[in-house]
């Protein structure tokens, strides 16, 4: 206990305790999901609310635009000049909801195009019903981004918290009851507008934001950081879920369902390694902007230290807990082929645990073109072995294309950030 304390006596482990604790509910609630699908409906219904929410996760980027990016920097960069930040918040803010409602209208449009791309009328629906949700999902992404940015975390956990369990309890109510599953997806739309109505009573309780009039300089600066982070956060998410969605190209809904089970559990992993990266993030803005090197290879080397042993327990715990679930909880539905791609994914995240607290370095160090530049390689990287391997190997073939694809990127990191800003990540040293 008295350990405990030592360790939390520090800002930013406190931090990280508090996002940690919001992953916690994020795992528990994508847990509780799979789960009630998988009990009171079938894997095909899991596969539907997987591939909805692959679209969900897709075009959420797209709405984003890259400003919560830009936030994220400024609001760290200009945490001591409260004017400047809340011009820059507000406009943020207004280009935000235009772009929500934009992206919303042409997803609902597009919905029965992507059911028949899909193959599966009622995956078309549920975008529908998804549709709604990118309305405020750009505003919610830019206000925690600002509540990132000023290291506000106890706020910013308890905010993703709630919109997590908003999703589950939604899915849950729909699944258990006799309505079209398709309207599960409606709880997206329900999570954001709760989500938004915290965020914003707690930014204006505590004036962390007051009025001022939209900036039109920080309308460029928005859109020109937008527009060259938005692909790097597109292929982010794009990469998460090109396995799920390729195999739901190539094989039945019953398969993106077992895969998408297993991929949920290491998904899990990597939200705690990037709970860390939330945290690493304002932090790195500062040391890079003030020159302070020093911190920012202690903050890998810190990484490196807790990231690995840490990862290889939560590794077999997860092994331990597919297990439990698929023989001993739900041994009916089928859902035991997925241990062998768990088995690869785990893989390929150990290897890269201690750097994913950094894969964000280029875009806070003001360089979110070259962050492009390295998730655009992933991506490519993992749709052209995702197109050769789930043909040939099926859902294993998927989970090896996505293990690759997690070297890929990792290895493009060290590359650039040694080019551009000369610290060699993998010596941890400078090379001034």
């Amino acid at each position: 206990m008295n350990f405990i304390r030592l360790l939390l006596q520090h800002k930013l482990n406190r931090d990280i305790a508090w996002t940690i604790g919001s992953f916690m509910v994020l795992a528990v609630s994508g847990i509780v999901i799979n789960l009630v699908i998988a009990w009171y409906r079938d894997a095909a219904s899991l596969g539907v609310f997987n591939q909805a929410y692959a679209v969900y996760i897709v075009a959420s980027q797209v709405a984003a635009f890259g400003l919560h990016y830009s936030v994220l920097r400024h609001a760290a960069y200009y945490e001591r000049a409260e004017s400047e930040r809340n011009r820059m918040l507000l406009t943020a803010a207004g280009l935000a909801l235009a772009c929500g409602a934009a992206v919303s209208l042409v997803v609902a449009a597009a919905s029965g195009w992507i059911g028949e791309l899909l193959d599966s009328g009622q995956t078309g629906r549920a975008v529908t019903y998804v549709a709604a949700g990118l309305l405020l999902f750009p505003l919610n992404k830019v206000l925690l981004a600002y509540l990132n940015g000023l290291r506000r975390m106890k706020a910013y956990a308890g905010i993703q918290a709630l919109r997590y369990l908003l999703i589950m309890l939604w899915v849950s109510l729909i699944s258990v009851s006799d309505r079209p599953f398709e309207l599960s997806t409606l709880g997206f739309f329900v999570a954001e507008l709760g989500s938004m109505a915290v965020a914003l009573f707690h930014l204006l309780r505590s004036g962390l934001v007051r009025y001022a009039p939209p900036d039109r300089k920080w309308l460029r600066r928005h859109l020109g950081f937008g527009a060259k982070s938005l692909l790097a956060g597109m292929f982010v998410e794009i990469n998460s879920r090109v396995d799920v969605l390729m195999i739901g190209v190539f094989l039945a809904d019953r398969y993106v369902g077992i895969y998408s089970f297993a991929a949920m559990l290491v998904e899990g992993l990597y939200h705690v390694l990037s709970m860390v990266r939330i945290n690493f993030n304002p932090v790195l803005v500062g040391a890079i902007r003030d020159g302070e090197w020093e911190q920012a290879r202690r903050l890998l080397g810190m990484s490196r230290r807790y990231g690995y042993p840490v990862m290889l327990v939560l590794a077999t715990a997860v092994l331990l807990v597919f297990h439990v679930l698929t023989v001993y909880v739900l041994p009916e539905k089928g859902l035991e082929p997925g241990m062998t791609p768990l088995l690869i994914l785990l893989a390929g995240l150990t290897l890269i645990a201690a750097y994913i607290p950094f894969d964000n370095l280029l875009l806070v160090s003001g360089h979110p073109g070259y962050q492009t530049m390295q998730h655009m390689t992933v991506v490519l990287a993992n749709v052209l072995l995702n197109l050769l391997l789930v043909p040939l190997l099926g859902i294993g073939g998927a989970a090896l294309a996505t293990a690759a694809s997690y070297l890929v990127g990792i290895g493009v990191l060290i590359y650039l950030v040694n080019r551009f800003l000369h610290w060699n990540l993998f010596l941890n040293r400078r090379n001034d």
